[in-house]
């Protein structure tokens, strides 16, 4: 297996390169450019969007078809090219609706963008990697960026709460990854994703180590996406952070949890659907899916309800791959992240210095701003599934 990277190698990855080093840059520049550093960085940053989210139909038309490189450490698929062109449209869409919220609560920190850059890098080479190793590396460079983003407005103590409590929980996954990592090297002998899930067909303790190790590495995972009963940060989480941040949250960061599932469903040496363990992530769905749901219907605050409602979509999209439909789980991933963001930016607008948004607050925004009322109305339609939105 040759370790040396090529250029093949280089250009394989190159939108996640762009990203993370134009989070370099935009550090930098911020350093430079200390009296106009906060309007060159959102500038710059968008430019840098924009090359990476052209620089992933160069690299789909320049690599086409499946390809493993980096010695077999990084995959490129139809699967992944899907995946890193919504976690980038997701990064464009935060990055344009952050000023006005950045403004409104007076956080001048230019660090908002790199970070936003480094987490969708991350995104990236989590759902393209093919090593535990650097699965779960990639995994904490989003998880990272985002515990930083949610806590971004430090004097908010609703903000600071809402950090503590996400850090503290995904640290918790963290430690049942890393635990899983260990044992799934244990019955294996090898890091790789294919390699470690093979001795699930073999009896004894490698098979044992394998299945052992695949459960807590999913418990991690299931808490990232915020499946029943592991959920318990999202709605804190969702209602503390600005709402650019948990737009991104919503849509970015849950998309590429369920990529790795996607992805982790595939390298499985017997299909789900068939395995004796397919009931499992049937009933956490279901679970997910009605207690989400009914939580929903008890919120006033529009963000609280958004967060218990992707608690029933992580239900819907865990059926979805426990069936056995990857293209059509890809295809509900994209469609709810831009309708989810489209959710969040509608709230953004209503902000008007404060981060509550209620029904009471609505109710009357048809005959004030009935655009707006039209848009949010689609929206939230479609995240309900209401044809023909949805």
């Amino acid at each position: 297996m040759n370790l040396i990277p090529n250029l093949l190698d280089i250009f394989s990855i190159l939108p996640a390169l762009i990203l993370a080093g134009g989070g370099v840059i935009l550090i930098c520049l911020s350093v430079l450019f200390k009296t106009r550093e906060f309007l060159i960085v959102r500038y710059v940053s968008g430019l840098i969007l924009l090359i990476a989210f052209a620089s992933v139909f160069y690299t789909a038309f320049r690599f086409p078809g499946n390809g493993v490189y980096f010695g077999g450490q990084i995959e490129n698929s139809v699967l992944t090219f899907w995946l890193n062109l919504l976690y980038v449209s997701m990064a464009i869409g935060t990055a344009a609706i952050a000023p006005r919220i950045l403004k409104n609560h007076k956080i001048e920190f230019p660090e908002f963008y790199p970070l936003l850059l480094f987490a969708t890098s991350g995104m990236m080479l989590m759902t393209s990697a093919q090593d535990f190793i650097l699965v779960f590396t990639a995994l904490e460079l989003m998880s990272l960026c985002l515990y930083i983003l949610v806590g971004i407005a430090r004097n908010d103590l609703f903000s600071l709460e809402a950090t503590l409590k996400y850090f503290l929980l995904g640290s918790f996954s963290s430690g049942f990854m890393l635990m899983g990592i260990a044992f799934l090297f244990g019955g294996s002998g090898s890091t790789n994703v294919s390699a470690c899930l093979q001795p699930l067909l073999v009896a004894g303790y490698q098979g044992n180590f394998a299945k052992i190790g695949l459960v807590l590495f999913l418990t991690g995972v299931a808490f990232k996406i915020a499946l029943f009963p592991y959920h318990a940060w999202t709605p804190d989480a969702y209602e503390g952070a600005l709402t650019p941040v948990t737009g991104y949250m919503a849509t970015a960061a849950k998309a590429a949890s369920m990529g790795l599932l996607l992805v982790l469903y595939t390298k499985l040496p017997v299909r789900l659907e068939e395995s004796a363990w397919a009931w499992l992530p049937g009933i956490l769905a279901l679970c997910s899916m009605v207690y989400g749901n009914l939580l929903a219907l008890k919120q006033e605050n529009l963000k609280r309800m958004l967060a218990y409602s992707s608690i029933a979509h992580a239900g819907y999209v865990v059926a979805g791959i426990s069936a056995g439909v990857r293209e059509e789980v890809l295809f509900y991933l994209i469609v709810y992240s831009f309708m989810s963001l489209g959710a969040f930016a509608i709230l953004a607008y209503l902000e008007e210095g404060t981060r509550q948004v209620t029904f009471f607050a609505v109710q009357s925004l048809s005959g004030v701003k009935p655009l707006t009322a039209i848009a949010i109305n689609i929206f939230f339609m479609s995240l309900a599934g209401v044809p023909p939105f949805g």
